[in-house]
């Protein structure tokens, strides 16, 4: 089979689940031949397949079809300026968690030796990103999982960042009595049982489950930062929370409860207030 036919197929085969249909099918077909976009455009009419490439495409293409995510059929994902490695073990680094980096870099004086925390740092997205920026900052990032942590170590190594130590356990259990940060970041889970996202988002149900949700409303584990952060947070040290996109009035009112100051939310491009900070005093 020639290839310019079975490109076709796979674009009428994508057209229902997928907005980008076209871009699927080029980037799929492309890595499961070994080939770079620009040669896959060289001569398309003039490649005929094997049956063995036939069916590494045919199957790659289903398994899209089905929902599977670009990231996790590819195996990596863009984020900030790095190309990082992704699979089912951790969640896929989005679009939006840019704006916490972003967010950390304005708010933080470059010029000040930061030591950072970052709690459920699955693919170490926003850690990584952090420290290529900030090669003078310590950064701390932490899992409870084992796996996810194996895949943010080969992210770190990939990059070759000095500056980020990773750490084995949930949330604050990592940290000594006395060790404080600056500041502490996460993009923990904040999706509740029964949030319509889990039903109406396809690529949802490939992802951990345990990233993605936190109690029946999905706050819990956001209290539970907010409230625990206090005693690793020295004056005026800051916490930086990435929510959902109608959370931030509930957010704001943890931080309120927990004694916090100078709250504020920070919209993300689509104009989502995605973001709530505060200060500890």
């Amino acid at each position: 089979m020639q290839l310019n036919f079975l490109w076709r197929w796979a674009i009428v085969e994508l057209t229902a689940t997928s907005t980008t249909p076209h871009l699927d099918a080029e980037l799929l077909i492309a890595d499961a031949l070994g080939l770079t976009r620009a040669q896959l455009y060289s001569q398309p009419e003039a490649q005929c397949l094997s049956a063995d490439q036939q069916r590494s495409i045919q199957d790659i293409v289903k398994r899209r079809k089905n929902g599977e995510p670009m990231a996790y059929l590819r195996g990596e994902q863009e984020f900030w300026s790095l190309t990082l490695k992704v699979d089912e073990r951790v969640l896929i680094p989005r679009p939006e968690t840019e704006l916490l980096v972003e967010l950390l870099l304005k708010h933080c004086p470059p010029q000040k030796n930061i030591k950072l925390a970052e709690l459920g740092t699955g693919s170490g997205a926003i850690a990584l990103a952090l420290a290529s920026e900030r090669p003078n900052w310590k950064i701390v990032a932490s899992d409870f999982s084992v796996e996810a942590l194996q895949l943010a170590s080969e992210n770190l190594q990939r990059h070759g960042l000095s500056n980020v130590e990773l750490r084995h356990g949930d949330w604050f259990q990592v940290f000594g009595t006395y060790e404080y940060f600056d500041v502490i970041v996460s993009n923990p889970p904040y999706l509740g049982w029964g949030d319509p996202h889990l039903s109406s988002e396809l690529s949802l149900a490939f992802e951990p489950k345990t990233a993605l949700i936190a109690g029946k409303n999905g706050l819990e584990d956001l209290e539970k930062i907010i409230q625990q952060a206090r005693a690793y947070l020295p004056q005026s040290g800051q916490l930086f929370l990435e929510h959902g996109s109608e959370q931030a009035s509930m957010v704001t009112q943890l931080f309120k409860k927990y004694g916090y100051q100078a709250i504020q939310s920070y919209a993300d491009l689509a104009g989502h207030l995605r973001v709530t900070s505060g200060k500890w005093h």
